[in-house]
């Protein structure tokens, strides 16, 4: 019945217009989906940036806050000078001396140095000895011997030693009481 009251050219053109209509809404619905899935992956990567950001800060202000809370120390050059001097008492040669972060501890201040020696085996040994019996309290923590600078002299050979040594100094507030 309905066919006869509606002649065939607008029922062709009726189910045209109603497959044209499924497939704009079908699209239509995707790409408005697809811009909704990129501003939805937008919004995390912009949260996961805040998150990070605030991590990020927190610990620079930890980092802040630590480096506040650590003093320098007046002795660390009478530290550095003690070594220097007994290395010139044996005339030897200091390739660098550096001085490595200090730790701190609730009762005292720790400072390590890295020591680069290039001299003999029998003068190394004596300068270790020097720097366990020196007026200031050194530890020396650990001792690598590189390499032989000069393998031809068997006798006496040359070598290249890392030392690492620290010392101690008591805080100001060990100090006041």
């Amino acid at each position: 019945m309905i066919k006869k009251i509606i002649p065939r050219e607008i029922q062709k053109a009726f189910i045209v217009a109603v497959l044209v209509f499924i497939v704009l809404f079908y699209w239509g619905g995707r790409l408005m989906y697809g811009k909704t899935l990129d501003k939805i992956k937008k919004c995390k990567v912009e949260r996961e940036r805040v998150v990070l950001e605030n991590r990020v800060g927190r610990q620079l202000n930890l980092l802040q806050k630590v480096r506040g809370e650590i003093k320098t120390v007046q002795e660390s050059s009478r530290f550095l000078a003690e070594i220097a001097k007994i290395a010139g008492q044996m005339n030897m040669k200091l390739r660098s001396i550096s001085a490595l972060p200090m730790e701190k501890h609730p009762e005292f201040v720790k400072l390590n140095v890295g020591i680069e020696v290039d001299t003999k085996y029998h003068e190394l040994g004596l300068f270790i000895s020097k720097l366990e019996g020196a007026d200031l309290f050194i530890i020396i923590e650990k001792i690598e011997i590189v390499n032989q600078v000069d393998k031809e002299n068997i006798e006496d050979p040359r070598v290249f030693a890392k030392i690492n040594s620290s010392t101690m100094y008591l805080t100001d507030t060990i100090l006041e009481k």
